[in-house]
């Protein structure tokens, strides 16, 4: 079968309007007819991606990059689905070799970065982010990264400054906003941590160490009502967080509400059996409920 001339250009229309299921079919007829065409397995791999299918990600990218071994798009897209599979060594290599290739790749020295970052390799990755932005200031991946590097480093006020650079560039970057509230929170900077950490939350409603980290913070303020409310939406996608059970457990000792402190310190105790802090505390509400000391919660004061 003969593809027609412009069939890449048509799977390309299909692909940008949306039409996913089309552009795989023509692409895949496409690559059958011309094997050679690399940018139709290029975006045969990024189909894969998109859609988690990170095997055939990579089959299809390696094809683009055996035909076009100098392309850095091609080895950084490639690199970036060996990551996802989480294969380190592969993906290191294709970004050095997208560096090499294309020494002004921001992509690639970010993804770069990210990956000596997670080795613990602290100055490498700071040089990798550094020179990502020399060639993109506003790359907000990198700012966010280099500032991680910073945060390893127990420099807060320098990681503070870049996730702040980062949310000049995009105001609704949660993962900025997420970090700027962890090292607020270490500086004991609570409120600060408090607006930021709401702000990601706002973002990200589904995602439950906003809410944990978040929880921390009203608790550290006293606002232990909230606090409860924050840690029972983190623990209802992360039921398995020791930490969130044994912090619901504190904010509600401090409203009086025994029953539910008690509650939580049972859960803490069913991800943790042995933990003798669980163990007590629970102990504490169990006390406090035989006195039949419980407050009226809001609710009953109203009724």
């Amino acid at each position: 079968m003969v593809a027609p001339v412009n069939s890449f250009q048509v799977a390309l229309r299909h692909y940008q309007n949306g039409n996913i299921a089309e552009a795989s079919r023509q692409l895949s007829d496409l690559v059958k007819s011309e094997p050679a065409h690399a940018e139709a397995w290029h975006l045969l791999g990024l189909i894969d991606f998109a859609n988690g299918n990170l095997t055939d990600a990579v089959k299809h990218f390696h094809q683009a990059v055996k035909l076009e071994e100098r392309s850095a798009k091609y080895l950084t897209n490639l690199g970036s689905a060996w990551h996802a599979l989480g294969e380190t060594r592969e993906a290191a290599d294709c970004f050095e070799q997208a560096v090499a290739a294309n020494p002004h790749h921001v992509e690639a020295r970010t993804y770069l970065g990210i990956i000596r970052l997670q080795q613990g390799r602290l100055d490498d990755a700071e040089a990798c982010f550094q020179a990502a932005l020399l060639d993109n200031p506003k790359s907000t991946q990198a700012l966010l990264n280099l500032g991680n590097v910073f945060h390893e480093k127990s420099q807060l006020e320098k990681a503070a400054d870049l996730y702040e650079r980062a949310l000049s560039c995009d105001p609704d970057y949660a993962e900025a906003l997420l970090n700027l509230g962890a090292v607020r929170f270490e500086q004991s900077r609570f409120e600060e941590a408090a607006k930021h950490l709401r702000r990601a939350a706002t973002l990200r409603p589904r995602v439950a160490e906003i809410h944990f980290r978040l929880a921390a913070a009203q608790q550290e303020m006293s606002d232990h009502a909230n606090a409860v409310e924050s840690y029972k939406r983190a623990l209802s996608f992360k039921a398995s967080f020791f930490d969130g059970w044994m912090g619901l457990g504190r904010s509600s000792l401090q409203l009086g509400r025994w029953r539910d402190a008690a509650s939580a310190f049972q859960n803490a105790l069913a991800v943790q059996p042995k933990s003798a802090e669980a163990q007590n505390a629970l102990q504490r509400a169990q006390d406090q409920i035989s006195d039949g000391s419980e407050r009226q919660t809001q609710g009953e004061a109203n009724s």
